[in-house]
């Protein structure tokens, strides 16, 4: 292999990659389209992720067989309630049982249910907003983008004080289901006891409404299960999990992105306010843009030749979901933000094919809510230097973000 300078090393872990994580992305599209680091292949080019996230002949991902197996390594024991929820994450399902767990979660997305959560989310934003000052700097992330999936979370599943707690403590911990390449002991411990916490209080909770408690979540979930209240039951704390997974990191960083996006473009905040510009394409560009899953997963389970090179059987594709977005051949002008581009349906922010975010709904409209409550406040904009966060190997979020609004 050629020599490559420091710069331009795919090493997810190397502060370097992530202060030059786009010019590596250019670099490996067109000298690296598909290179391989020990077991794991690395997919940079749009058509290449695109046929991968496509192709049904690899699973979801394997995560759950790899932090169990790390788990036996280190001699740590999963109770058999803590193992189903772990193999019973939607995420990680495939086949005719991720097909019917799927459906069955469709229906916090849709019809009546949908109405009632995007009335929710417009509450908690505008709230959120209104509380905020309008005479000095605020952070983007621990005053917006942070808070507000945490306020949603609690009033869709009508959460009582205790587990409220449990969530806000545990929350973090389980980020390694999301990011696995950041697995060592210590983290594996912890996840043990959140997954341990948060299935108790999640079961308490279901227990509750079998008693007559109400939140909006178990109602939606009630349908979707057809009604079915031993079926929901079985499965209320995993998709508690499942959407604790997706909601507190990837639509977080989605709307920490956005507001970071606009802040710098306060022209786009005037189109948007005289409606030549809509938010949703102002949303859909950033997930474009700054994607905030940068990399997904996928798991060979049998030898197959793909894009030319034999894969074996237990390789990983890495699938580069920020790298594909900003793939020169699919999108022009690639390099910049352009808001409304006539292709931006093609992002893959979300993924693609079976397996694409099952949240992307909820994610997109809390974030353009929320955007749409902070320009009805004023115009926003930077009010110092915003700081990206290498806490994640795969996530795109920011950890500080200095902005005012005037």
């Amino acid at each position: 292999m050629a020599y490559v300078e420091k710069a331009l090393r795919f090493n997810p872990a190397s502060p370097v990659f992530q202060e030059n994580l786009h010019n590596v992305y250019h670099h490996m599209r067109n000298h690296q389209p598909v290179a391989r680091i020990g077991k794991t292949w690395v997919l940079t080019r749009y058509q290449d992720v695109y046929q991968t996230l496509k192709e049904r002949a690899f699973v979801s991902s394997g995560i759950p067989e790899d932090v169990h197996s790390e788990m036996e390594k280190e001699c740590f024991s999963l109770s058999p309630p803590i193992r189903d929820l772990l193999y019973g994450i939607v995420l990680f399902e495939d086949g005719n049982v991720h097909r019917a767990h799927r459906q069955a979660l469709q229906a916090l997305f849709t019809g009546e249910s949908w109405a009632a959560l995007t009335q929710l989310i417009s509450d908690e934003s505008h709230t959120l907003v209104a509380e905020l000052t309008t005479t000095g700097t605020f952070d983007g992330i621990r005053q917006i983008a942070a808070p507000l999936w945490g306020k949603l979370f609690t009033a869709w599943l009508n959460l009582p004080e205790a587990q409220q707690e449990v969530v806000e403590q545990e929350k973090s911990a389980i980020r390694l289901l999301l990011d696995p390449s950041a697995i060592d002991r210590e983290g594996l411990q912890r996840l043990i006891v959140a997954l341990s916490r948060l299935d108790d209080s999640f079961r308490q909770l279901a227990q509750a409404h079998s008693q007559g408690y109400d939140s909006l979540f178990y109602r939606s979930l009630l349908k979707g299960y057809g009604g079915d209240r031993d079926a929901l039951a079985t499965r209320f704390s995993t998709d508690c999990v499942t959407m604790l997974i997706g909601g507190s990191e990837t639509s977080e960083a989605l709307t920490g992105n956005l507001v970071y996006m606009l802040a710098q473009h306060p022209e786009l905040q005037a189109c948007v306010r005289n409606n030549t510009l809509r938010m949703k394409d102002v949303v859909s560009e950033t997930m474009r843009f700054e994607s905030p899953l940068q990399m997904g997963r996928r798991k060979v389970v049998a030898p197959v030749q793909f894009l030319g090179r034999e894969l074996k059987a237990g390789d990983n594709i890495l699938v580069c979901l920020g790298s594909a977005n900003r793939d020169e051949s699919v999108f022009e002008e690639a390099w910049r933000f352009i808001p409304g581009r006539k292709n931006a349906q093609r992002q893959l922010g979300f993924g693609a094919g079976v397996h694409q975010c099952i949240g992307q709904l909820l994610a997109q409209c809390q974030a353009e809510t929320l955007a749409m409550a902070l320009c009805e406040r004023g115009t926003l904009s930077l009010d110092g230097e915003a700081k990206w966060s290498t806490r994640s190997l795969i996530l795109r979020t920011l950890e500080t973000l200095p902005v005012k609004i005037t």
